[in-house]
């Protein structure tokens, strides 16, 4: 794999994909990115530690070796040169990238599903049925938010598009077409 300083973060994920898709180990290289982001989420600063003048570059080392050592040898390597060519504060942002490349290239969509009320079991397992056929996706994950503001219905964010089956926005086209 070969980075360079003068990578921007969907150039760094994007060839740690490509290598880890060439070695066969790109599912082993995401769940690696996500053990990343949970590390993100205890220690939001992480990568900014990681690059701190102020702290002892030894210590810098050992912590970054404490905190990839149970990972692929792979994801280490790519942890490293991104450590080793300051580019480690970004790792946030180069996770996010590397997720999104990921559910991409295997056809997963993320949806954002807002209701008045919590979706019983079946229901999610209807809508994740009808988006995959319409997005044609092999894999659909729901985030699932009740706001009360909303009647009734559906609203979905899905691929850069909403789609706003909600009773509300029915309601509001119906009052358009009466003031017409």
């Amino acid at each position: 794999m070969k980075l360079n300083r003068n990578m921007n973060n969907r150039q760094l994920a994007d060839a740690f994909y490509q290598d880890s898709k060439e070695k066969g180990i790109v599912d082993v290289a995401f769940d690696n990115m996500m053990d990343v982001r949970q590390v993100l989420e205890t220690i939001p600063n992480l990568g900014t530690i990681l690059v701190d003048p102020r702290l002892e570059k030894y210590k810098r080392d050992h912590l970054l070796a404490d905190l990839i050592k149970h990972f692929d040898i792979n994801t280490q390597s790519f942890l490293h040169m991104l450590y080793d060519y300051d580019l480690i504060s970004d790792i946030r942002d180069v996770v996010n990238e590397f997720e999104k490349i990921y559910d991409y290239k295997n056809r997963t969509v993320v949806a954002k599903v807002t209701t008045a009320v919590q979706l019983t079991s079946s229901q999610k397992e209807r809508l994740i049925d009808v988006m995959k056929q319409k997005l044609d996706a092999k894999k659909v994950l729901l985030h699932t938010i009740v706001d009360e503001h909303v009647l009734g219905g559906v609203i979905i964010e899905a691929e850069s598009q909403v789609y706003d089956g909600s009773i509300r926005s029915n309601l509001e086209a119906l009052e358009k077409q009466l003031i017409r």
